[in-house]
């Protein structure tokens, strides 16, 4: 039962849309305008359609047909939105309707004649694709102060794409989706066919310059992170990876690249200067300075958008940047001298500054290479670092690949068991989590150390379900293997399978039992010093269960000296702890410290949930009662 990647979610492959709001469009037009735009889609309600454009990624491209009554309503609703690009407006009084219409600059034409609005869609349509300057530019910005997580994810899907091996059945997986896709798209399903049977790897840049599915299917993977869609593309990726390298380019060269940016990516990019971004897709540049600015001169300013020209400087060296390389001998059509950048290159923003002359924005950019923080090498690390990103589906999607690619007998094999268990673990998906841990038991030897650790996340999972007698059963196969392996040498993961066995018992009020489990899981963690504050608390809420006031508030409080020595001030175990102290206050009747212990829990429980949560309800329920029975003292 090893998962595969699927596309049953139904995601586009293409990243532009045509949208038709009006009445029922015929059969007719519909083909001419999918003649054009293969994602063609239909709405007569106003509330759906917005919904259905909201719903598209910041990427994607949408022309919008309206009529002029449901477009006088929508348009100013929808406008600012950066995936609606070109407005059209198809209606029966031309001249009402430009009075509104002229107030939003992406209204393309307010057209009463179908050949006319075809027209001018097909014109539009065709400068988009062909400058590509409105298309998706997905970047996130890298600083050595403040590495963001977006920052890591981009750079590990993109290394670990490139290091995979190519499985044969991810092509003939891909042809088959998009032969699904396209299915009423003759044209389309020409060029998959023409795909299938005559694609060879040395030819991955001229299909990728060339404007066809598989250009707009990557772009949209590349912007939304789409794992399934890059496992399918990964034979493609590696294949540019490798053309690119092999012509890497011998000599420092400036070149240029312009595009339309929303002001809020300007105002990142200002802000961001000194610092690096790493550019997540392919990125084409020319050497013909003046031609970039004519191209984005074409593009009339809308609401939003910012015309920006790259200057970019590429120093060959041996720092082991990202590789780049003049690809003009391998491109679909003849072009300028053309220069593609590899899929993740980084650059250091040195500066971004307006040009009033040419109305547009200069940011000047160098080609640079950033240290990673993890090995790359390691392919099961990899998935490890998505999971610690709670990037939980695609760390679950790439386990679920590498199974595929590695031996049952590698060492790794089990691991991507183990790695599955737990990540539908954390998902609370406990069902499917058993299952990849009965995996790991079938394939490991009986005196493979690493069971222990099956055993006890099979506990875990129990223990989550309350059924405490099978989570007590896995706990305690986990210590004997752990204590057959490692003697006196006990690892810090027997403290967590003594400490969740010190806490079952504890609920069942086998109070004896759960103490001394609690004491065996203090003797590691001590020697670890490892949760010993936590342990320690633990330790309070048993002495507590047994009367042994004395015993539980000095336990609470060498907990929470320990605690507030090692913990932020923002966690919540310091309230816990502190509301523990005053129970045990309450229960002595020491009103006054009890209020203390409970307000200073307060204190740290209100800076860190709403009012509503249950933490802060139940304190100052505490904090009431005591109050009131102060009172009554008095």
């Amino acid at each position: 039962m090893t998962a595969t990647p699927s596309m049953s979610n139904g995601i586009d492959l293409d990243n532009i849309y045509l949208i038709w709001l009006d009445a029922k469009v015929d059969e007719e037009t519909q083909k001419h305008f999918r003649s054009i735009i293969h994602q063609f889609k239909a709405f007569e309600n106003i509330e759906e359609c917005e919904n259905y454009i909201r719903d598209k990624s910041y990427y994607d491209r949408i022309f919008l047909i309206v009529s002029g009554q449901l477009g006088h309503q929508i348009v100013p609703r929808i406008y600012q939105l950066r995936q609606v690009c070109s407005i059209y407006v198809y209606c029966q009084e031309k001249q009402r309707n430009k009075k509104w219409a002229r107030k939003f600059t992406k209204v393309k034409c307010v057209a009463i004649e179908l050949k006319s609005l075809i027209n001018q869609i097909q014109s539009d349509y065709s400068k988009h694709i062909s400058h590509k300057i409105d298309g998706a530019f997905p970047i996130t910005i890298y600083s050595s102060d403040n590495v963001s997580n977006d920052y890591y994810h981009s750079q590990l899907i993109i290394d670990t794409l490139l290091q995979m091996k190519t499985i044969t059945a991810d092509k003939d997986e891909l042809i088959k989706i998009c032969s699904n896709t396209y299915s009423n798209d003759n044209n389309t399903l020409s060029i998959i066919h023409e795909f299938e049977q005559n694609y060879h790897s040395n030819q991955a840049l001229w299909w990728y310059t060339r404007e066809s599915f598989l250009c707009r299917l990557l772009n949209k993977a590349l912007s939304i992170k789409n794992l399934d869609l890059l496992f399918f593309c990964g034979f493609f990726l590696r294949d540019m990876q490798k053309l690119i390298e092999k012509n890497q380019c011998n000599a420092s060269i400036q070149v240029y690249h312009g595009q339309l940016i929303s002001n809020d990516e300007l105002s990142t990019l200002r802000n961001s200067v000194g610092h690096c971004i790493s550019i997540n897709t392919f990125l084409s540049a020319i050497f013909n300075r003046k031609q970039i600015i004519l191209s984005l001169n074409k593009f009339l300013i809308q609401e939003d958008l910012v015309r920006v020209l790259f200057e970019i400087d590429a120093i060959t060296s041996a720092d082991k940047s990202k590789a780049f390389a003049i690809i003009t001998q391998f491109t679909y059509l003849p072009v300028e001298k053309q220069v593609l950048f590899m899929l993740g290159s980084v650059f250091q923003l040195v500066d971004i500054c307006l040009d009033s002359k040419n109305n547009l924005w200069i940011a000047k950019i160098v080609l640079v290479n950033i240290k990673k923080d993890y090995d790359e090498t390691n392919l099961i690390s990899c998935g490890h670092l998505l999971r610690q990103m709670k990037k939980f589906d695609d760390a679950e999607k790439y386990f679920s690949r590498l199974l595929k690619e590695i031996p049952e007998d590698h060492e790794d094999f089990s691991q991507c068991y183990q790695a599955l268990g737990l990540i539908c673990f954390q998902k609370t998906n406990y069902e499917l989590s058993l299952y990849w841990y009965s995996q790991v038991i079938n394939l490991l030897k009986s005196n493979d150390p690493n069971l222990a650790s099956t055993y006890y996340s099979i506990g875990c999972i129990y223990q989550k379900c309350d059924d405490y007698n099978q989570a007590l059963e896995n706990y305690n196969d986990a210590l004997s293997i752990w204590k057959e392996s490692y003697g006196d040498n006990k690892p810090i993961e027997m403290a967590e399978c003594l400490n969740n066995m010190g806490c079952i018992y504890e609920k069942e009020e086998f109070y004896s039992l759960a103490l001394q489990y609690h004491q065996a899981a203090l003797s590691i963690r001590d020697k670890f010093q490892i949760d010993v504050g936590s342990t320690y608390n633990n330790i309070g809420n048993i002495y507590f269960w047994l009367g042994e006031y004395d015993v539980a508030l000095e336990s609470y409080l060498y907990s929470f000296e320990m605690k507030i020595k090692t913990l932020s001030l923002e966690d919540p175990s310091l309230g816990k702890t502190l509301a523990n102290m005053g129970l045990v206050y309450e229960e002595d009747e020491n009103f006054e410290e009890a209020l203390k212990a409970y307000k200073r829990g307060a204190l740290i429980f209100e800076n860190i949930f709403s009012s509503t949560h249950i933490y802060n309800i139940q304190i100052q329920e505490d904090i009431q009662r005591v109050t009131n029975l102060l009172k009554f003292k008095i």
